[in-house]
């Protein structure tokens, strides 16, 4: 099942709402810059590994030898995180979640002079990615990338998803990063760190197996959007604390067929009441509605922990890099819990 719906996505509403609710002053570089002497680093790539051949939805693509320049196109930073983290340095990153600029999770990791972040919200620009001449696209958590890939392919081999988009897990994301990098041998140790993240947590607050939890976010006047399925990779992640999903918002009313998130409307607030309720809202107006509701006030009462619309999108799109970032922003949550 995909992690990532369409109604509505959070990467959008992220993007919708980076101006004035978010505050991150991330500035859109729509210009892509000379960058004729940046390249990749690919120290440690295994020369034997190549040349490998990647299967994925949109054909075979084969790799002929270690990229020494990678670009990155991505509605999330799966791709990028997981070359990060295993040393490779892309020398361009598309970003199409609507906040082009270094991820708050790669602050210090990411040095936007080595490689470029460029804004593509608005669709990915084939001539300013040729002009950055790679020798490997990395496409994996492109969404749209039905519409790009051909183009894409013409100027570099190109990675794309397996079957479709946001229906790889954060691990498989490393895998099929790390075949593309010539370091799978590196790939089990990068995934071990971030599950070592997930183990500190559980360890850190035990009282938090078995407890329940909602995660919503307010966007719309007068409903809720909330996780309602327990194959969303963000209840997985949470269940992986010890954590489970509240039974409660099991029957909340789908946004599409087969969609991990519900609705619920203003009289059926308490449904959203948990042992941890994490909301996220997209302006100060919209608080204040969801919170002078009648059947919000058992909910303020307890564990109810309000986060930014960032913290919740990097929940939902889980990462090898960004999973011990939005579990620490989660902590003070995790805190109540007795």
């Amino acid at each position: 099942m995909s992690r990532r719906v369409r109604l509505p996505r959070l990467r959008s509403l992220v993007a919708a709402s980076v101006a004035g609710v978010l505050g991150l002053g991330l500035v859109a570089c729509g210009d892509v810059q000379d960058s004729s002497t940046q390249t990749a680093s690919s120290a440690s790539a295994d020369p034997a590994a190549f040349p490998v051949s990647i299967t994925h939805k949109f054909g075979t693509t084969k790799i002929e030898k270690a990229p020494q320049r990678v670009v990155v196109i991505g509605t999330s930073s799966d791709d990028l995180d997981a070359a990060i983290a295993l040393g490779v340095t892309p020398v361009a990153y598309f970003s199409k979640d609507g906040t082009a600029g270094v991820p708050p999770w790669l602050q210090g990791e990411l040095d936007p002079a080595k490689t470029q972040i460029v804004d593509a919200a608005g669709g990915v620009n084939a001539e300013k990615v040729g002009e950055l001449a790679p020798d490997l696209i990395l496409a994996t958590a492109d969404y749209g990338l039905e519409q790009e890939y051909d183009n894409l392919a013409k100027i570099a081999p190109t990675v794309g998803y397996a079957t479709e988009w946001g229906a790889q897990t954060w691990q498989e994301h490393v895998q099929v990063v790390a075949q593309a990098l010539g370091k799978t041998s590196e790939a089990a140790s990068v995934i071990a760190s971030g599950q070592a993240a997930i183990d500190q947590v559980r360890t850190q607050y035990p009282a938090a197996a078995g407890k329940t939890f909602t995660a919503s976010v307010g966007n719309t006047a007068g409903k809720m959007f909330t996780l309602a399925s327990e194959k969303d990779f963000a209840v997985q992640l949470l269940r992986s604390t010890g954590l489970k999903l509240s039974p409660a918002v099991a029957d909340a009313s789908k946004n599409e067929a087969g969609s991990p998130t519900g609705t619920v409307t203003p009289e059926q607030y308490d449904k959203l009441a948990a042992d941890l309720v994490v909301v996220a809202f997209t302006s100060p107006d919209l608080r204040q509605a969801f919170e002078s509701n009648q059947p919000v006030a058992g909910l303020k009462s307890g564990n109810y922990l309000v986060t930014d619309m960032r913290t919740i999108s990097a929940l939902r799109y889980p990462t090898v890099l960004d999973i011990p970032w939005v579990l620490e922003k989660l902590k003070p949550g995790f805190a109540k819990l007795s």
